[in-house]
């Protein structure tokens, strides 16, 4: 018989997510009206940096949920689950408001992008290590 599994951390890091990822698609989007832009960024710092925050969600964020649904399947903690999403979500909320497309910004905006990026490349390398754990 089949066994069937109740997902009950998943989907509210994954609905979370996607409401971020709306966010800022939309935000892109009204870019795109406001410069004129319909395709690329047109030479403008301002849709290029648009496209790079949702496009930096967009690279990350599937690969993250995909590891927090297979470890919740695996049947790791719930508590290691939400810790890992409320991480992923803090981490890429940060992310857009520290990003920067120009060097000559305050020592908090890189500082920042460093921790969002370095923190969310740790939950990836700990929730691998964690499924290889699981599966050898």
């Amino acid at each position: 018989m089949p066994q069937t599994f109740t997902l009950a951390v998943t989907p509210l890091y994954a609905a979370l997510i996607a409401i971020l990822m709306a966010v800022l698609s939309t935000a892109t989007a009204a870019k795109r009206g406001s410069s004129g832009v319909a395709l690329g960024d047109g030479g403008d710092p301002g849709m290029a940096l648009a496209i790079r925050r949702f496009g930096n969600l967009s690279e990350y964020a599937a690969m993250a949920v995909l590891m927090l649904l297979l470890m919740e399947l695996s049947g790791i903690a719930a508590r290691w689950l939400h810790s890992y999403g409320i991480a992923l979500v803090l981490l890429r909320l940060l992310h857009p408001v520290i990003l920067f497309d120009t060097m000559a910004v305050p020592a908090w905006k890189k500082a920042g992008r460093i921790v969002t990026g370095a923190g969310t490349a740790l939950l990836l390398l700990v929730s691998g290590i964690a499924l290889l754990m699981r599966a050898l």
